[in-house]
């Protein structure tokens, strides 16, 4: 009898383990029939604005599922909107085109001037998404940044990038359940890009019925770099406190800025997502013309030589002097299918073309003005550590590099990222005896810091928000300045570099390098 009740127990024990183990959420749907209802109840062909009197999910209902409609549920002391879908139940459009959807969209910011932006926060969860077998098949949208262009190409109405969840699963009796959800983004390379025009990101995982929190804003803003100061159309999401920031291509394009969220795709299976405590707002800024790029001319300073690059015709050279126009140099960006790249252009002549290779490597100083996106005129920048930048042409891990032996006094190109291969940049407005170049309106001492510093705002008295960022891309620290002096506390910092961004009242952003021993 004894044995009996002991086996019981333990019985017992494992069986409660083991619902523990495939825990449900409260307002889970665990229907095995993943078909639309014969009823068709949820059909509603008259609208696909299906929605309940004051709902508490912002924005205007995208239904486009016969499986379920729009509903909530109370889960955790909060009011959760339900969106469920299953595969193949877009009774909409035709037969094997789009996916099924509950989608809200918001009401998008129609103008493209610096401070124009659409910003949404709220708080998921995830329960379920596509499963079809296979990476690309996989997967169910969460929400999505939207934005119409100029130019044609793609469709009407484009997904600029999409935040897509994608199933992982358990081990031992969780093996067929899924337990966790890498959160990916869906970028496109190029304006109207699709298919092979898009490039996926991983981003994070997350918890099954993980509260997570969730902002995302779309806009348009300045932003200072070595290079100039350029207008982008950013798209900037943080999710469960890490930041994932983007700047979408081709900017000068994008003539909106707009926001969906829900549950969108489902090549497989079912999909269910839960949102609260949505928030919107918007800006629209009319674009007069007043915020253009400027690019800043500078001198490049050989690291190991200390000598110039200088353009001699079509001949690049060496000069022992960093004055005159043909030692300035600006370097125009420019967006391909395969990345950002950056054509290097000289203020008297045009940009740099590589040719040859490891045979009979040359640069060439041509007269064809930038932008260009020749794949032998595109260049990718790096920057150093040191405080230097390195310059490869194109992938072909070889780098703008000043050459010498007795025999030899050379720029070329060569497969070597030492000295040689390293550059200074100079502000070609100041002296050569006056060599610092004004990179940001920001100021960082000590630098490297140990337990605190001192942020210094210069050149400005409109600093709205202070953000650092780790090497990850998770911001670390936030703050709403007083005044232009900012002392931190870094004492609970990693060691390691960090990212400050500065951020204006009319959305410029400001980036400085921090150190913390």
């Amino acid at each position: 009898m004894k044995t009996h009740t002991l086996k019981s127990i333990l019985f017992s024990f494992f069986a409660l383990l083991s619902f523990v183990l495939i825990a449900q959420a409260p307002d889970e749907d665990t229907n095995p029939d993943l078909n639309c209802p014969a009823s068709g109840e949820f059909e509603n062909n008259n609208t696909r604005n299906v929605d309940i009197p004051n709902s508490v999910n912002l924005g205007t209902v995208d239904d486009r599922t016969c499986y379920a409609d729009y509903s909530e549920s109370l889960v955790n002391g909060k009011t959760w909107g339900v969106y469920n879908i299953t595969d193949g139940s877009n009774h909409w459009d035709a037969p094997n085109t789009l996916q099924p959807r509950i989608e809200r969209s918001l009401s998008r910011s129609l103008e493209s001037g610096v401070g124009s932006f659409a910003r949404f926060e709220g708080i998921f969860r995830i329960l379920e998404v596509g499963d079809a077998g296979s990476f690309g098949q996989d997967g169910t949208y969460i929400a999505q940044a939207k934005g119409k262009h100029t130019g044609g190409g793609g469709p009407p109405d484009p997904a600029i990038c999409l935040y897509r969840a994608h199933p992982v699963y358990g081990t031992g009796i969780n093996a067929d359940k899924q337990v966790a959800f890498d959160i990916y983004a869906e970028r496109i390379l190029e304006r109207g890009g699709s298919g092979s025009g898009r490039e996926v990101v991983f981003l994070k995982q997350v918890n099954k019925n993980e509260e997570v929190s969730f902002e995302l804003e779309v806009g348009f803003r300045l932003e200072e770099t070595v290079f100039g100061t350029k207008k982008v159309h950013y798209c900037d999401a943080v999710i469960g406190g890490e930041a994932f920031n983007w700047n979408i291509p081709d900017p000068e394009r994008g003539i909106e800025s707009g926001i969906r969220y829900g549950a969108y795709r489902v090549k497989g299976g079912r999909a269910q997502i839960r949102w609260a405590n949505t928030m919107y707002q918007k800006a629209e800024v009319v674009d007069d013309g007043s915020n253009e790029n400027s690019d800043n001319y500078l001198r490049l300073k050989n690291v190991a030589t200390g000598k110039y690059l200088m353009t001699d015709g079509s001949v690049l050279v060496p000069s022992d002097s960093g004055v005159g126009e043909d030692k300035e140099w600006r370097f125009v960006e420019v967006n391909t299918a395969a990345g950002t790249y950056y054509n290097i252009d000289s203020k008297v002549r045009g940009i740099i073309r590589f040719t040859g290779g490891s045979s009979a490597p040359e640069l060439i100083s041509t007269n064809f003005s930038p932008p260009r996106t020749d794949v032998d005129k595109i260049w990718r920048v790096y920057n150093n550590e040191d405080g230097s930048y390195s310059f490869e042409t194109r992938d072909s891990n070889r780098f703008l590099y000043h050459f010498i032996d007795e025999n030899n006094d050379i720029i070329t190109h060569f497969p070597y990222n030492d000295d040689p291969s390293k550059w200074i940049l100079e502000n070609s407005t100041l002296s050569t005896d006056n060599t610092g170049l004004r990179t940001t309106s920001i100021k960082i001492y000590p630098n490297p810091a140990k337990d605190k510093f001192t942020i210094n705002f210069q050149n400005t008295n409109s600093i709205k928000q202070v953000e650092i960022y780790n090497i990850l891309g998770k911001r670390v620290y936030q703050n709403k300045p007083s005044s232009n002096v900012l002392e931190v506390d870094s004492s609970g910092f990693q060691t390691g570099v960090y990212l400050v961004k500065a951020f204006t009242v009319n959305n410029q952003v400001f980036h400085s390098k921090l150190v913390i021993d």
